[in-house]
């Protein structure tokens, strides 16, 4: 009978859930970056990350925000492709006006031992499949007072805590990480993300530069 495990990968907090019958894997290799997170203020995958919106609604503005792994490159190693997401830690960062989450939902079973909403310590099982490099995290319902202005969406550094521990990870300065997946035997990769920020209501041109960790896999070389 096949037992869904938590894992906590290398004493850390990053967690991740798999299948297995005994024993289990350790996230301990720090592998670069691969990929971006990218934030969509509108469902589905055609991502918008610049939204204007139009007065409040009973005082309020209520938005839905999407955050994508995106960009990741097919990578493999020891013959093994990288084609799941077992696991993700990262924190949403809202800077420009005071927001109210109200909802996070995961596309998923998932378990998430985040201690509030926008703080991502998630495992996902049976894990989140890459279709083309890309595959959705977590989508949260945030509320504003009024309509705001100048709302940028990011990552806070700070919500990569596992990240302390595993060699080379911290020099790197990751925006998010993630790990694989058992079954491919790769919960002992752990990728960075960096993120490129979404806007709502910029009242200039909004600057939409990614934010990369200072390693990509390439530098790394544990995949190919």
């Amino acid at each position: 009978m096949r037992r869904f495990k938590m894992i906590a990968l290398a004493g850390l907090l990053t967690v991740a859930w798999f299948t297995a019958t005994e024993g289990a894997a350790l996230a301990s290799d720090w592998c670069g970056e691969n990929g971006v997170i990218r934030f969509s203020l509108a469902a589905g995958d055609s991502l918008v990350e610049v939204l204007e919106t139009g007065e409040a609604v009973n005082g309020v503005t209520t938005v839905d925000v999407y955050a994508w792994l995106t960009d990741v490159a097919e990578v493999s190693r020891a013959g093994e492709k990288f084609l799941r997401v077992g696991g993700v830690e990262m924190k949403l960062s809202i800077e420009g006006a005071e927001a109210f989450l109200l909802q996070q939902k995961f596309p998923t079973q998932v378990l998430n031992v985040g201690a509030e909403i926008g703080t991502i310590i998630a495992g996902f099982v049976p894990g989140q499949r890459l279709n083309k490099g890309s595959t959705l995290i977590v989508q949260w319902q945030v509320m504003f007072q009024g309509r705001p202005e100048n709302v940028r969406f990011g990552l806070d550094p700070a919500g990569t805590m596992s990240c302390a521990t595993v060699e080379g990870c911290s020099e790197a300065s990751p925006s998010a990480i993630y790990v694989g997946v058992e079954s491919s035997n790769q919960l002992g990769a752990m990728f960075g993300a960096g993120y490129v920020p979404a806007w709502l209501n910029p009242s200039d041109e909004p600057d939409v530069t990614p934010v990369h960790c200072s390693q990509s896999y390439q530098d790394v070389g544990l995949f190919q």
